[in-house]
């Protein structure tokens, strides 16, 4: 049996051993380059010392800038982390940018455009390790949950529901609340898939099950929330 007040440690060792193993290309890549060196930073630090243990100096340090110019750049230890969340939230939200969907059939491909970039971007081991710290923290009274809900989940959240907003609008979706609407795509797309790659069962979803995911979900959204009917 585990001491009491031991568990959320031994966590995070495992989720730090887990981390270890390259990443391959991150969300961060196509970033600024000192931007990308202090992010990319904080990552490291962040697998290794989990997010109360993470020190600016070393981040700073490791990212060969000085304190000055990491305060100057995010702030704080929580602003490092928000940017590092964000950079994955801003990607995921490049489909919802196109132009607003003018039809049914349209709409349908911003979705699985959507649907592909977020099962891509969440699906990463470098978010997936975030999440796994986030969890093994969570119990430590880490901020890191909170950061990541408020970087990550909700601006996405915004983002799509004021697509479905525009969508029922427009008169090519049916009624309903746009937020619940938002989470039954999000639960369709995804299913049990965050929780088994978390516990490290399965690997992440290639490119051709993330294409027949996505799809399947705009497909299921589509027919839950039919055009309204006109009466004449």
């Amino acid at each position: 049996m585990v001491p009491p007040g031991t568990e959320s440690r031994d966590m995070t060792k495992k989720t730090k051993t887990k981390s270890a193993a390259p990443l391959g290309p991150t969300p961060i890549d196509d970033l600024p380059p000192r931007r990308r060196a202090i992010l990319g930073a904080a990552f490291d630090v962040l697998m290794e010392h989990g997010y109360a243990g993470a020190s600016t100096l070393e981040i700073a340090t490791r990212a060969k800038v000085s304190k000055r110019e990491l305060y100057a750049e995010f702030g704080n230890k929580a602003g490092i982390l928000e940017a590092l969340i964000a950079s994955t939230a801003s990607r995921m939200q490049v489909p919802l940018k196109l132009p607003e969907a003018t039809d049914r059939a349209t709409l349908a491909t911003i979705l699985t455009r959507y649907g592909v970039t977020a099962l891509t971007e969440l699906t990463h081991p470098a978010v997936l390790a975030i999440n796994r710290l986030a969890v093994a923290e969570s119990g430590a009274r880490s901020d890191l949950g909170h950061i990541l809900d408020r970087a990550g989940r909700e601006p996405n959240r915004i983002a799509l529901g004021r697509l479905i907003g525009h969508a029922q609008e427009a008169g090519f979706l049916g009624k309903g609340d746009a937020d619940r609407i938002s989470g039954q795509f999000f639960s369709l797309l995804f299913g049990d898939i965050q929780v088994r790659l978390m516990m490290g069962v399965i690997a992440p979803p290639d490119a051709n099950e993330i294409q027949r995911r996505a799809e399947a979900a705009a497909e299921a959204v589509l027919q839950l929330y039919p055009c309204p009917v006109t009466r004449t």
